[in-house]
């Protein structure tokens, strides 16, 4: 029998990359004997490379490659062509056009007014959890879907800032800025999460990649907080994923960080300031981790962040 080629599109961040990987382990389950092919953007090839069940990765330039001509190219020098199906998240008209120019079987998204969409039945609203929405495209293909958690499995990295860490005491992983500053906590909040981590124990290991997390560490120190170990624009993916597995425990708002600790099956506190919790939060019966679901009528202060944090790790209150 040939070998089942499954395509999956998703060309967006960190946490949308991950999340998707229980479709790939539901193509896995279904088709235990299937090529996975992912493709998304270009610096997010390390974060779908390692995850389970992912057989290949194809990078697509958004910036490069956006245009119609680019298209065309990338589905021509596309590695597999006619492939058993083609799943595109987020309704991606691009990524629709690829699917079908590269002879794809089934196309399934949950987009029903596309050029480019096939006959394939997909309700993706009836679903609430993106992991749900996105695990649930499997459905034309088998009339069901598992409840699977994402798992991310890196190669394992030794360097001196990793061997550092492995010297710190208590270590804890703590991101606290995301892509929409509404989800960030602030700099006070953060001052004295830290101040409340340290007196019992723990060393906050400050995460984070761009000028908005490169700010927060300047203003930070700025309002005299310097008791963190700040990695910020310091690793890859790869060994941001080793630092998190070396730490044992996450403190994230929501962005991907929060994504990659449910990967990795690290106990973590998830943070939602603003609307979301009920599309991305960790199932806490897959994972080790407790939501906090912020609202203005619901603030969330440091001293439940670390409440929280002791009652997951199972230290004494």
């Amino acid at each position: 029998m040939d070998e089942k080629v499954f395509v999956i599109f998703n060309t967006t961040s960190i946490g949308d990359v991950l999340v998707t990987n229980t479709l790939v382990q539901n193509i896995k389950l279904y088709f235990p004997d299937s090529r996975v092919v992912f493709v998304c953007n270009s610096p997010m090839l390390e974060v779908a490379k390692y995850q389970a069940g992912v057989s290949d990765v194809v990078t697509y330039d958004k910036k490069k490659q956006g245009s119609f001509k680019g298209i065309l190219e990338f589905a021509k020098n596309f590695p597999y062509k006619r492939p058993f199906a083609s799943f595109v998240t987020y309704s991606n008209e691009r990524n629709l056009l690829i699917a079908r120019l590269i002879g794809s079987k089934h196309v399934i998204s949950h987009h029903k007014f596309s050029l480019w969409n096939t006959n394939e039945k997909y309700e993706m609203r009836e679903f609430t959890h993106m992991k749900d929405k996105w695990g649930g495209m499997i459905e034309p293909l088998t009339n069901e879907h598992k409840n699977l958690p994402i798992k991310y499995i890196p190669p394992e990295v030794n360097n001196p800032l990793i061997d550092s860490i492995k010297n710190l005491e208590k270590p804890v992983v703590l991101s606290t800025t995301s892509n929409f500053a509404k989800k960030d906590m602030t700099v006070d909040d953060c001052k004295e999460l830290i101040h409340l981590l340290k007196i019992n124990g723990f060393t906050p290991v400050m995460t984070g990649a761009g000028e908005v997390a490169r700010q927060f560490v300047i203003n930070l120190k700025k309002a005299g907080c310097v008791d963190f170990i700040d990695i910020v624009d310091c690793t890859s993916f790869v060994e941001l994923a080793n630092i998190m597995k070396i730490c044992g425990s996450c403190i994230s708002v929501d962005t991907g960080t929060l994504h990659f600790a449910n990967a990795l099956n690290v106990p973590v506190v998830g943070i939602f300031y603003v609307w979301g919790a009920h599309m991305w939060a960790s199932d806490t019966n897959l994972y080790p981790a407790k939501i906090l679901d912020a609202t203005q009528e619901n603030p969330v202060t440091p001293s439940d962040i670390i409440r929280a944090y002791k009652e997951l790790m199972g230290v004494c209150v």
